[in-house]
């Protein structure tokens, strides 16, 4: 059987690239049209055609992110399902890989944070529910001493993996790894969860 040829991203996909990266370089408020229309090799009359306000392109690269998302859970069910033990660090490794593979994501939505927190949060609580339910599983069956608050735990983890793979050079590879390594291990040691 012949492999599927990759098809080209559509000048609409490679503007929502484009407008992600250039966000995550800047922030929303520091951006303007002409700078993603640059970054994106079109005019900003083209852009215009697809997204006529800066708004509607924000919007749009939050649904790209909410795709990404996606994207990724069933891996991450899956991972689960395959491991009969340590539950909660297969979950970790695969959502901190995640924000690895795409530290442009994270420093988005470090700016969208410190810029329109209310609404990023709704957002998250709306995209991120699956994850939650992933987490809130292997929490439940866990042997936890204490009640455990599965929401506000994400939260610090979220914000931890943001925060590392948002800040960390990606010019250091080697750093970075220890890093991501490291984050892993504080995240696992703050959980004390033991999980078959």
């Amino acid at each position: 059987m012949a492999a599927r040829k990759r098809l080209s991203p559509t000048p609409r996909e490679r503007i929502l690239v484009a407008a992600l990266t250039t966000f995550a370089a800047r922030g929303v408020g520091a951006s303007s049209i002409q700078d993603v229309a640059d970054e994106a090799g079109v005019s900003k009359q083209a852009l215009m055609h697809h997204f006529r306000t800066k708004d509607l392109l924000r919007a749009g690269v939050y649904e790209l992110l909410a795709l990404r998302l996606r994207e990724q859970l069933p891996a991450a069910a899956t991972e689960l399902v395959s491991r009969s033990h340590d539950r909660y660090r297969g979950l970790l490794e695969v959502v901190n890989a995640g924000f690895s593979a795409n530290p442009e994501l994270a420093r988005f939505l470090i700016f969208e944070l410190l810029e329109r927190p209310e609404a990023v949060i709704s957002w998250l609580r709306d995209e991120a529910a699956p994850w939650l339910g992933l987490v809130k599983g292997v929490v439940e069956q866990s042997k936890h001493p204490r009640a455990f608050d599965t929401e506000a735990h994400l939260t610090v983890l979220a914000t931890l993996m943001l925060a590392q793979s948002a800040l960390v050079p990606r010019s250091d590879n080697r750093w970075r790894k220890r890093v991501e390594a490291s984050t892993l291990e504080v995240m696992l040691l703050g959980s004390h969860l033991s999980v078959p």
